[in-house]
């Protein structure tokens, strides 16, 4: 398996709070790099490394899906825009100041995703940690993947 196909295979079998982790990772690594060839006067490359961090930013606030939990959504859509705004700010002005700015708010968010994650993949009451343990019901492929013949649709990360 080369490294394509294993980064396929991950995508496809990623729950959404997995995907939406992946695409903050990416937002990170792309934003690292911007902010490191900003410091060293190399706009050009800074310029596609937040160009592709932004693509990614704008990909977590395509993501969002109002109708589940509005307020939070609206806050999550706040935050991105604020990290995508400061992307946009570094690359115009070629200040590595406002990539700072975007990869502090992104490791902020990103270590808070992963508490979620680790919650909600931790049992709450020992009933249901004996299910779990003992369950013989096969499992179900999560919804996005039983559908993945139809045409694209936005997905939201908070299902």
């Amino acid at each position: 398996m080369n490294g394509k196909d294993y980064i396929e295979n991950q995508v496809l079998t990623a729950t959404p709070h997995q995907l939406h982790l992946m695409v903050v990772d990416g937002a990170l690594r792309f934003a690292r790099k911007a902010a490191q060839a900003a410091e060293e006067q190399n706009f050009e490359q800074a310029h596609f490394a937040l160009d592709k961090s932004r693509d990614l930013v704008a990909e977590l606030i395509g993501g969002l899906d109002p109708a589940q939990q509005p307020e939070l959504v609206e806050q999550l859509k706040a935050l991105f825009v604020f990290v995508y705004e400061n992307l946009n700010h570094a690359d115009v002005k070629q200040e590595a100041s406002f990539i700072h700015d975007a990869i502090k708010v992104l490791s902020i968010h990103r270590e808070s995703w992963c508490e979620l994650i680790e919650q909600l993949q931790r049992p709450t009451t020992e009933t249901e940690e004996k299910k779990t343990v003992h369950s013989q019901e096969p499992l179900k492929r999560p919804h996005h993947i039983e559908h993945s013949e139809q045409a694209h649709q936005s997905r939201s990360w908070l299902t």
